[in-house]
């Protein structure tokens, strides 16, 4: 993991890195247990940047 956002939300997200390769996780809680963990395609560690901020800026869809 190279980035995330507040743990203390019900649903977070992380950006990780792995084999040269970047994705988002989002992780979706219920009253402190995980529900779900989704993940986005594998994208060169740019374009995924790219996502990452703009998930930020809340511009994602």
């Amino acid at each position: 993991m190279v980035e995330y956002t507040c743990g203390c939300e019900d649903t977070f997200y992380e950006l990780c890195r792995e084999a040269g390769l970047a994705y988002i996780r989002r992780i979706t809680r219920l009253d402190g247990a995980v529900q779900a963990i989704h993940e986005t395609y594998r994208w060169r560690c740019k374009e995924t940047h790219e996502v990452w901020i703009a998930l930020l800026n809340g511009e994602a869809q």
